[in-house]
């Protein structure tokens, strides 16, 4: 049966190629562990925290400034298989739009909010 869900564009470039050919050809199965270890996944948590943990990404990320971290997710999506020279423009192009956000954000980082993973509160 051929994929027809963006799998063979995908999985190659969050695995690379080697690694998506094996599970696209295949079809095996993989445990949480080779998951990780292949970039497949980014973190693994204990069985019945998932919902807890996606929570408390969630409200991390609601902490950070939007417009910047919108801008490094558009820029680094954007940038995907482009050169990069171009990638780099586009970061470029989209930091002086976003500069004053940065500052409020790094002088609440300097006041000593964010570090280790800690937020406003936390």
């Amino acid at each position: 049966m051929p994929l027809i869900d963006g799998g063979t564009q995908r999985l190659p470039r969050i695995v690379g190629i080697g690694r998506a050919l094996d599970i696209i050809l295949t079809g095996r199965i993989m445990d949480a562990s080779e998951a990780l270890s292949i970039g497949l996944v980014t973190e693994v948590v204990p069985p019945g925290r998932h919902l807890e943990r996606a929570l408390e990404l969630a409200e991390g990320l609601a902490r950070f400034p939007q417009r910047t971290m919108l801008a490094d997710r558009s820029a680094a999506i954007h940038g995907l298989g482009t050169l990069l020279p171009d990638g780099l423009a586009l970061e470029a192009r989209a930091g002086p739009d976003v500069f004053e956000d940065a500052i409020r954000g790094a002088a609440r980082f300097a006041g000593g909010e964010g570090r280790g993973g800690a937020g406003a509160g936390a």
